[in-house]
């Protein structure tokens, strides 16, 4: 009996070694709480965190558009480039995110997040939405988490409507040392840099570290997130939960749905300047014609978050009711007659909506993946996907083909969001049938119990750093 104790006191002390706030959880097990309380700390982590989010991924994005604004303020002069020379700088910004995924998501494990990700963003905005997905379930509760995840990746939409009117403005400065294509970049690169010393000095790493909260506070913000199911962040590389991802179908499910989805998404975030050119527009209209597809963006993204936070289990409903919009805004974009440029101009601004599905993956990852390391893994294949698709999608878009609209660019959004809506659709219904199997094998072994018995269960295997299959305990969210 000594001995079992001795070998389960020895385990403690090890995940309160690796498991950032495990600690924390054990001397606060039993903790009461008001609604009140939770509310104050909600409403910190909201001031102080989530604007950090937000304004991380707006400038990722920023950093990683500067191109398409380049294209029509004319980088392909500048640089004596041609348009298939010029698709291989889009290409080489998703290869440089394939080559450096992995290592940036273990340097986010290891070590302090808000030191790792200020470099990162300083040097080049490269681990943002890995980095970022895998700190939001850090903060937030499983019914918060969608919400909270799509309003800081909308500011890729907040970002680009910024970004429109820095380019108007800077691309007017034709009579300065400069061409107003290398300004853009410049401009936004200098911010980037600045803003990556930000998140290094002020960015904590989860609530343990979190210099605004009290102990008190920080002691309810990690009972809050262990109810997530899976776990806060472990410091320790576990191989077997890297054979565990590899062994799982929804990693491969994501991977294939991430590649269709960034297929549309390498050639509206690159190319969307020269496909509203395309439709007749001048180049300073051009620019400002592509901000409402951003407030599209944005507004789905947000209103998706806020829907799937207050309905149980429509994730993955909305999930296709982004997949099922783009569709069609791709289908009248390929089909509808060359002179309704105002109709196409609209539905373009809707490909915009193909954003949710994405992101929704991300938030899947974030509550459907238990174990730090796997989680960590899912995302990088999630990632791979996002830089593959990425990487393929400028190939898609044919300069010979501006007079017409470029068809064969507009058919390979359709097929790609139409390839990402059947995987999506996969993903649910393998979740599901998953739950129903779990309840079917606790009913057969005389194990069903409580549902707030069962869930605390579930929260005590997570904060353990167990993987969502070898909890037996954990159930899917929809």
């Amino acid at each position: 009996h000594r001995k079992t104790l001795g070998l389960e006191k020895s385990a403690l002390d090890s995940l309160a070694e690796s498991e950032v706030g495990f600690a924390l959880y054990q001397e606060s097990k039993d903790l009461e709480w008001t609604e009140q309380e939770e509310k104050a700390i909600i409403k910190k982590i909201d001031i102080w965190v989530l604007p950090m989010f937000a304004i991380t991924q707006g400038l990722a994005f920023l950093d990683k558009t500067a191109l398409n604004y380049g294209n029509l303020f004319g980088i392909k002069a500048g640089l004596h480039v041609m348009g298939s020379q010029f698709s291989w700088f889009a290409r080489y910004v998703g290869i440089g995110y394939l080559i450096f995924a992995e290592p940036a998501t273990w340097l986010l494990q290891r070590f302090h997040t808000g030191k790792v990700l200020g470099v990162a963003v300083f040097l080049w905005g490269i681990v943002a939405i890995p980095g970022l997905s895998l700190m939001t379930p850090l903060w937030w509760r499983l019914h918060e988490i969608p919400l909270r995840h799509l309003t800081w990746y909308s500011f890729s939409g907040v970002a680009n409507i910024i970004g429109g009117f820095l380019a108007w403005g800077l691309g007017h400065a034709t009579h300065a040392d400069v061409a107003p294509w290398a300004l853009i970049f410049l401009t936004l690169g200098g911010i980037t840099v600045m803003w990556g010393i930000s998140l290094f000095l002020f960015l904590p790493d989860s609530p343990p570290s979190a210099g605004f909260l009290t102990h008190h506070q920080k002691q309810i913000a990690i009972q809050r997130v262990a109810k997530n199911r899976t776990g806060t962040k472990n410091k320790t590389f576990k191989i077997q939960q890297l054979y565990a991802a590899f062994l799982d179908p929804k990693t491969y499910i994501l991977f294939f749905a991430a590649v269709a989805a960034q297929i549309p998404n390498g050639v509206v975030t690159n190319f969307s300047g020269v496909i509203i050119q395309s439709f007749g527009f001048m180049k300073f209209q051009t620019v400002l014609l592509d901000m409402p597809g951003s407030f599209i963006h944005i507004v789905a993204l947000v209103g998706s978050g806020y829907i799937a936070g207050k309905i149980e289990n429509v994730r993955c409903v909305m999930m296709f009711l982004g997949n099922a919009t783009i569709i069609v805004a791709s289908a009248v974009l390929t089909y509808a007659p060359r002179h309704y440029r105002w109709l196409r101009l609209v539905f373009f601004w809707f490909t915009n909506v193909s954003s949710v599905g994405f992101s929704m993956s991300l938030v899947m990852v974030s509550s459907n993946v238990g174990g730090f390391t796997k989680r960590q893994v899912t995302a990088v294949f999630l990632f791979v996907g996002y830089c593959v698709g990425n990487i393929a999608g400028p190939h898609t878009l044919i300069d010979s083909e501006a007079k017409i609209g470029y068809p064969t660019a507009t058919k390979a959004i359709m097929a790609g969001s139409a390839i990402k809506c059947g995987f999506h659709i996969i993903l649910g219904i393998y979740m599901y049938y998953e739950n129903l199997r779990r309840d079917k094998e606790a009913l057969e072994k005389g194990e069903v119990i409580p549902e707030e018995e069962r869930k605390k269960l579930a929260e005590e295997a997570g904060m353990r750093d167990m993987t969502e299959h070898e909890n037996k305990w954990f159930r899917y969210v929809l």
